[in-house]
């Protein structure tokens, strides 16, 4: 009896060591089949710190957004997506700065359909007909769902056991165009019935917009082994972020949670709605480009989405900086000027030397002075006067233009560079100019 004892008291804990050690398959059923329905939300809150007059001031800063949409891969590499197309039926945002009345932004009904689609550097998304404006663009390249896939060891793994997340899944979640180091690790915690549960911790830090961050971060998720997918992510972190040549310097707490459920195919994403989804391995850049629209409706421009807003909404000038991966290589500033008879627009001259007395500019060369051919039907004529010097006591290369509308309408565009970034900014200058619009 004492030996059949030993016998079952040893087959029980074999049998429950097995257990414990049961391997579970974390691995996404193949991406690019059906689609999931995605709720997708953001609480953010912290502070914000600018310089001003010499010291440094603080403010505290509010987010949050809410997102449903449905989401259906288009192409995929190494088990994570790198195109998908969408369609959102909400998708908003408040954000509330120094305690004061919040700020709201939300979608136009006609870019609810959108593409998104992993570049080298970052997910962009856009509409395959309409450029969206700057609010709507910032407001649907939120948490990177193309990429949670990646948070999975991609193979049977035991309860207990851990794994290293991918670099690139790391950048993409973080929101980083540059990795510094990482060293997120996934642990697949139990398995309860159908749901194994996972949980990721660890640092990670880089560059966002030519900032550096560093990010704690910690996430629940829970995979459904039945239907093979991540069903569910909690995904909290805590930002550190320093001043960059486009945003401020941030400290913040940050809770997103996502739902994925597994459904058919829906009608606004059939292989009929896909017809207009450009197949390029890059999307054409009339496509990506930021519709903005000046406050006053003075003027309209399409920018490069590697221009970025820095001016306030209610500013009279409207500022922009180019970074490349990145890098700050020059500012742009766009002033609506006054509106006279087209017949009666200044020359070149006058203008070259209008320009040379800018205040806080010492212009010690101008290289070039002309007009420029083939101007847009919107344009009646535009200048370009090149000259080197120093601004503010930095030395600099500026780009001046005067652009007529046909109908009067004046405004001038300096672009400001460092010498040495002179190659880097290319035509770029030029691409923007013949954006620029009238009423």
């Amino acid at each position: 009896m004492f030996r059949r004892w030993i016998l079952v008291t040893l087959a029980a804990l074999a049998l429950s060591a097995s257990a414990y050690a049961q391997n579970v398959n974390l691995t996404e059923t193949p991406l690019d089949k059906g689609a999931v329905r995605i709720e997708l939300s953001l609480q953010l809150e912290g502070k914000i710190s600018v310089r001003q007059d010499g010291k440094e001031m603080t403010y505290p800063h509010k987010a949050s957004a809410r997102h449903d949409y449905v989401e259906r891969v288009l192409e995929t590499s190494a088990g994570v997506a790198d195109k998908a197309a969408r369609y959102y039926t909400t998708a908003e945002g408040t954000i509330t700065f120094n305690n004061d009345e919040a700020s709201k932004r939300t979608l136009r009904d006609k870019v609810r359909f959108q593409v998104a689609q992993r570049l080298p550097e970052r997910v962009v998304s856009f509409n395959p007909e309409i450029q969206l404006t700057r609010e709507e663009a910032e407001l649907t390249e939120h948490f990177n769902t193309m990429a949670v896939a990646g948070l999975l060891p991609a193979k049977e793994i035991a309860v207990g056991k851990t794994w290293t997340v991918a670099n690139q899944v790391a950048a993409a979640l973080c929101d980083l165009e540059g990795l510094t180091q990482q060293d997120l690790e996934g642990k697949l915690e139990s398995l309860k019935g159908k749901i194994a549960h996972i949980s990721v911790a660890g640092k990670v830090q880089g560059i966002s917009l030519g900032a550096s961050v560093s990010m704690l971060v910690q996430a629940k998720i829970e995979f459904d082994t039945q239907s093979q997918r991540i069903v569910a992510v909690e995904w909290k972190e805590t930002n550190q972020r320093q001043q960059g040549p486009v945003t401020p310097a941030l400290t913040a707490d940050a809770v997103i949670k996502l739902t994925r459920t597994p459904i058919e195919v829906p009608e606004h994403l059939n292989d009929f709605a896909l017809v207009k989804v450009p197949t390029t391995k890059a999307p054409p850049a009339e496509l990506t480009n930021i519709q903005h629209v000046d406050a006053k409706k003075r003027f309209t421009l399409m920018h490069a989405r590697d221009w970025h807003v820095v001016s306030p909404e209610d500013n009279p000038q409207l500022v922009l900086r180019y970074l490349e991966q990145g890098k700050f290589v020059a500012q742009a500033t766009v002033t609506p000027w006054k509106k006279i008879e087209p017949a009666k627009a200044m020359s070149k001259e006058e203008f070259a030397e209008l320009m040379a007395k800018t205040p806080g500019w010492m212009e010690d060369k101008q290289t070039e002075c002309q007009s420029l051919p083939n101007l847009p039907k919107a344009h009646h004529s535009a200048y370009r006067v090149v000259a080197t010097g120093d601004l503010d006591g930095v030395r600099t290369v500026q780009y001046f233009y005067l652009i007529v509308g046909v109908n009067g309408e004046q405004a001038i565009v300096t672009f400001s560079i460092d010498p040495q970034q002179v190659q880097r900014l290319g035509a770029r200058d030029v691409e923007m100019i013949r954006e620029i619009a009238f009423p």
